[in-house]
C-alpha cells in the first residue's frame, strides 16, 4: 500500500501535474470568491481546456479547480459579506460579523486554517473509509432525505437570535419562497404569476446576494459616515496566526464539523451547503462558550462551517470514484471529465485504473496545502481591500452583486430579482426577523418536498414510511428534540421581540 502511494505522490509531484494543480487551485479562489460564478460554473469553464491533456493532468487541475472553489467563497463572506458558494453562508453570518468588529485577520486565518483541516481531514478519512461510506450512501432513500432536511431546518433554533417566533416565521417564508416554479413530479406551474422568470423557481444565489450583501449596503447607507476602523490592521503573521489553545478550546467542534461535511458530502444531491449548515446548527445548539454570540460573531460557527464546507468534498468525490454517483453538481462535472479521457468513475475503476484514483488521493492532499500557501500568503493582499472606507467600497460591492446576479443567468430578470430580495432583506433586518432560516429554508426546502412526496408516494400515502428505517426515525427524533430543547431551556424565546 505505501509503495502505491508512493508511485502516486511521484506522479502528482511532476511538474506539468503541480503547475496543473497550482493553476486549478488559483482559478478555483477566483471563482469561489466571486459571485454568480459558482464552483461548478467554474470546473465547466476550464473542462474545455483538458481535452488535449494527459488523463491525470487533466483531473488534478479540474481537482484543484475544484478545491479551491469551496475554499475561496470564505474570502469576500468574510471581507464584505458577500456569499461567493451557497456553503459560504454560514461565514457570512459570523466571518463577516467579525471582521465588523475589527477582527478580519484572525477570521481569515481561523477560516483558512479550519478549511484546510476539513480537507485534508475528508480525504485521510475516506482513504481509510472508502467502503463505509459507499455503502452508508446507499441506504439513503426519500424518507432518510426528507429526515436529514428536516434535521437541517430545525438549525432555525440556533440562528433565531432572540425570538424564535420570527426565525420560525423567516423559516417558513422560505419553505414557501421554495415551491414557486415548476412542481418538481407533477410538472405544473406554481407562484410563477404568468412569467417565465420563475418557471424555474427562485434561484437561491440571487436571493442569497440580495439578502445578504446588498440589503447590509442598504441599512449602512442609513450611517454613510460609520466605518470600521482597525478592520484592517496586520501585525504579521505570529501576531494574526490562532494559538493552538483556540481550537483545543473548540475540540469537539473541529472533530464533529468535519466528520458531518465528510458523510454529508458523501450523500448524493446534498453536497457542501446542506453540511455546512448542520455542521453550524450542531455549533449553535451545543454551543457551551458564548452561545449568546452565534450570529453575532462566534468564532466557533466560523469553525463548524468552513470544516464541514470543504470535508464535503471528500465525501463527494468517495461516493464519485467509488459508485460513480456524483455527489454534488461539480463532481457531476468531473464524471464529464472522466468520460471525455475514456474512463467510468465506479466500481470498476479501482480495479482498471488504480494509479488515476490513488493519484486523485494524493492529489487533494497536495492541493490543500497548496491552498494553505496560497491563499495565506494572499491573505495580507485581500486586507488591503479594506483600507478604503466602507462607504466607497461598498459601491464596488454592489456592482460585484449586480454582475454576478446578471452574470448566472445572462438575465435582467435575476438581477431585478435580486433587488427585490434586497428590499425584503433590509425590511427583515429593519424589524428583526433573522435572515439565515429563510436562506436555510430556500436552499433545503425544493429537497425536502420532493423528499417528502416519494417518500409517501412510496409507502402508499403513509406516514409511516417516514420512519419505516433507523436513520430517518433517528434523525427526525434529533430534529424533535433540537427544536423543544431551546423551548425548554428558554421558553420566553418563542415570544420574545
Amino acid at each position: 500500500m505505501l509503495e502505491i502511494y508512493g508511485q502516486a505522490f511521484a506522479t502528482v509531484l511532476l511538474p506539468q501535474n503541480l503547475i496543473a494543480m497550482v493553476l486549478g487551485a488559483l482559478w478555483g479562489l477566483l471563482a469561489g470568491a466571486l459571485p454568480g460564478i459558482s464552483t461548478s460554473m467554474g470546473v465547466v469553464l476550464i473542462l474545455s481546456f483538458t481535452y488535449t491533456l494527459a488523463p491525470m493532468t487533466a483531473l488534478v487541475l479540474l481537482v484543484g479547480a475544484y478545491l479551491g472553489g469551496i475554499t475561496g467563497g470564505g474570502i469576500t463572506s468574510i471581507l464584505f459579506g458577500i456569499p461567493g458558494e451557497p456553503s459560504s453562508v454560514p461565514t457570512v453570518i459570523e466571518g463577516h460579523a467579525l471582521a465588523k468588529q475589527g477582527k478580519a485577520a484572525a477570521a481569515m486565518w481561523t477560516y483558512l486554517l479550519c478549511s484546510i483541516f476539513g480537507g485534508l481531514f475528508s480525504v485521510l478519512f475516506m482513504i481509510v473509509a472508502t467502503p463505509l461510506i459507499a455503502d452508508f450512501a446507499l441506504r439513503f432513500g426519500p424518507a432518510e432525505y426528507f429526515a436529514l432536511t428536516i434535521l437541517g431546518l430545525s438549525v432555525v433554533s440556533g440562528l433565531s437570535g432572540g425570538s424564535m417566533l420570527k426565525g420560525f416565521l423567516s423559516c417558513f417564508f422560505g419553505l414557501f419562497l421554495a415551491t414557486i416554479g415548476t412542481d418538481g413530479i407533477t410538472g405544473e406551474e406554481r407562484f410563477t404569476f404568468g412569467t417565465v422568470t420563475l418557471l424555474g423557481g427562485v434561484n437561491f444565489v440571487v436571493a442569497m446576494v440580495g439578502l445578504l450583501a446588498v440589503s447590509e449596503i442598504m441599512m449602512e447607507a442609513e450611517e454613510p459616515f460609520k466605518e470600521y476602523k482597525g478592520m484592517v490592521e496586520y501585525r504579521g503573521l505570529l501576531e494574526e496566526l490562532p494559538r493552538f489553545s483556540l481550537f483545543r478550546k473548540y475540540w469537539l467542534t473541529m472533530i464533529r464539523s468535519p466528520i458531518i461535511g465528510t458523510i454529508v458530502g458523501a450523500l448524493p444531491g446534498a453536497g457542501a451547503t446542506i453540511a455546512a449548515f448542520l455542521a453550524y446548527g450542531e455549533a449553535a445548539r451545543t454551543a457551551k462558550h458564548e452561545p449568546a454570540k452565534f450570529g453575532k460573531g462566534a468564532i466557533e460557527g466560523l469553525m463548524a462551517a468552513e470544516c464541514a464546507n470543504n470535508a464535503s468534498t471528500g465525501g463527494s468525490m468517495t461516493i464519485l470514484l467509488s459508485l460513480g454517483i456524483p455527489g454534488s453538481n461539480t463532481t457531476a462535472m468531473l464524471v464529464a471529465a472522466f468520460m471525455i479521457h475514456g474512463m467510468q468513475p465506479g466500481p470498476l475503476l479501482l480495479s482498471q485504473r488504480p494509479d488515476i484514483v490513488y493519484g486523485i488521493f494524493t492529489a487533494m492532499i497536495v492541493i490543500n496545502l497548496l491552498l494553505l500557501a496560497i491563499t495565506g500568503t494572499a491573505i495580507r493582499l485581500f486586507l488591503q481591500l479594506n483600507r478604503l472606507p466602507y462607504s466607497v467600497f461598498s459601491a464596488a460591492i454592489l456592482i460585484l452583486c449586480v454582475v454576478g446576479a446578471f452574470g448566472i443567468n445572462n438575465s435582467v430578470d435575476d438581477m431585478m430579482l435580486m433587488f427585490v430580495f434586497s428590499l425584503i432583506g433590509y425590511f427583515m433586518r429593519k424589524f428583526g426577523v433573522p435572515v439565515a432560516p429563510c436562506i436555510l429554508a430556500l436552499v433545503l426546502g425544493d429537497l425536502a418536498e420532493l423528499s417528502l412526496r416519494r417518500a409517501l408516494l412510496l409507502s402508499g400515502g403513509s406516514p409511516l414510511g417516514l420512519v419505516s428505517s433507523p436513520i430517518s426515525a433517528v434523525l427526525l427524533l434529533g430534529a424533535l428534540v433540537s427544536i423543544v430543547y431551546p423551548l425548554i431551556k428558554k421558553p420566553k424565546m418563542l415570544a420574545s421581540s
